[in-house]
């Protein structure tokens, strides 16, 4: 108390200019640190991945879409098969022969068969998807199918037929008894 006292005495000016600095100084950090606030939040935000998925569905409980016996020359047959896609986006969709096998390797019957696979979602506007020999068919685009959304394939195998043999062993005759096996494997990337 007594510095004080001696400071007032000294220097009246210096004094009060020192407190008048000290409460400037006092109201300042007042002043700056009395603001309004507001907070929220978004709490529990979550993001999950979709899936991609499709079903697979043919009209033969062997879930085959061709099932054919005793196929003649100048003949056809078919099978359909249904595919939906029940995953969360679009999904474009490809079909793709494997595992050919030919009963016999020298004389391929798949070399011999001609395949026909038609998109027949809607019948009033059938597209034509592969139109050429089974052994052959390489991977085919067909399309790009909605969630929910289901496609409908027409493949029509037919035997063509040579004409008249000149003899038992020769023309048609040479496939007697000839099979083909093959799978079909569906393929859906996400669009």
């Amino acid at each position: 108390m007594q510095r004080v006292s001696a400071l007032w005495q000294a220097s009246p000016r210096k004094l009060v200019g020192a407190l008048f600095v000290l409460m400037l100084a006092a109201m300042m950090a007042v002043a700056s640190g009395a603001s309004f606030t507001s907070t929220s939040a978004n709490v529990g935000n979550i993001v999950t991945a979709g899936t991609l998925e499709h079903s697979n569905v043919t009209g033969n409980t062997d879930h085959t879409i061709l099932n054919v016996a005793d196929l003649m020359p100048g003949h056809t047959d078919q099978g359909t098969v249904t595919l939906k896609n029940t995953g969360d986006g679009d999904g474009v969709l490809t079909v793709d022969k494997s595992n050919l096998l030919n009963s016999n390797p020298a004389l391929p019957f798949s070399s011999k068969l001609m395949l026909k696979i038609e998109d027949v979602t809607d019948p009033l506007n059938v597209v034509d998807v592969y139109d050429g020999r089974l052994g052959t068919m390489g991977q085919q685009a067909m399309g790009t199918v909605a969630p929910n959304a289901e496609r409908t394939f027409k493949f029509t195998v037919e035997f063509p037929d040579g004409g008249t043999p000149a003899n038992a062993t020769s023309g048609d005759n040479r496939y007697k008894n000839a099979t083909t096996e093959v799978d079909y494997a569906w393929e859906m990337v996400s669009a």
